[in-house]
């Protein structure tokens, strides 16, 4: 599937940013003004107050404890409300202020219900084109998490994510290319944002084996004939290693990488701890 996201004025879709009440990544937010951008989207922040952070405020044994483990107190409905109100404020401040940079159209709203439940509301009401840009870090144990949105919730078309590492936007666009039938459809879609600052683009052929990298590598010339801002790069891997890919990534200092869920790259099942612990920008998922 192509990523795509639906321009401003469309009213088929848009960036819908998720957030919640942990601190939002810089680089997350940064990832999906830049997403808008090379699109000519709107970008609406989807502040979710969890139901399930109320259903816990609402036991008398309840505590929250400091991230430091040196603070208690007792969790109340009044005072997880006034925290999601400021997390809410807060989170608005930081978007507003990069969108304006930007001049990408941003909405905001806050609603109350289940994560997953809520990116699919909102991704039904505005139409079929849209792409969610998670504002919290993923970590090694949210593959299934990923795979939800991108599976069950209608609508979308691609997934920004950062993992806790995340530091950059600028770099080259890479393309984990690890299917030559859809080497086209991620290319517009690097091309896109490598427009938006002239940015090179490399394509990172991913395989287990060295047969099937060289027809990834045939297929890849054919794709982009004779382009000089387009550059290919090989990873093969054998057995898969989630390792090597990951440190193959690193070591390209990209701006952001596009790559398909479910395979080499991001699989959809398994550990991402090894993605997870060395990405240091964003990455673009299509299903």
């Amino acid at each position: 599937m192509i990523a795509h996201v639906a321009q401003r004025g469309e009213d088929r879709g848009r960036v819908l940013v998720h957030l919640g009440s942990t601190r939002p990544s810089a680089v997350a937010l940064q990832a999906a003004v830049r997403v808008a951008q090379a699109f000519q989207s709107e970008i609406e922040s989807l502040f979710v107050e969890d139901e399930q952070l109320y259903d816990c405020a609402s036991y008398g044994f309840a505590r929250e404890v400091s991230l430091t483990g040196r603070q208690r107190r007792v969790m109340s409905a009044a005072g997880m409300r006034h925290d999601l109100r400021m997390a809410a404020q807060g989170a608005r401040r930081q978007i507003e202020m990069l969108a304006r940079r930007a001049e990408v159209p941003l909405r905001c709203r806050v609603v109350r219900d289940e994560p997953l439940r809520a990116l699919s509301v909102a991704c039904a009401e505005s139409g079929p084109w849209n792409v969610v840009a998670l504002a919290e870090p993923f970590t090694g144990n949210n593959g299934f998490m990923l795979k939800q949105l991108l599976m069950e919730v209608a609508g979308t078309t691609g997934l920004v994510v950062v993992g806790p590492k995340a530091q950059r936007i600028s770099g080259p666009v890479v393309v984990a290319v690890e299917d030559s039938e859809r080497l086209p459809a991620l290319l517009q879609t690097a091309e896109r944002l490598a427009a938006l600052d002239d940015a090179q683009i490399v394509l990172l052929l991913v395989a287990t084996d060295e047969e099937r990298r060289a027809r990834l590598d045939g297929a890849a010339r054919l794709v982009i004939a004779e382009r000089e801002d387009v550059r290919i790069v090989s990873a093969e891997v054998a057995r898969g290693e989630a390792a090597v890919i990951a440190e193959a990534l690193r070591r390209l200092c990209s701006g952001i990488v596009i790559c398909q869920f479910g395979g080499l790259v991001l699989p959809d099942k398994g550990d991402l701890r090894p993605l997870a612990g060395v990405l240091e920008c964003p990455l673009f998922l299509v299903r």
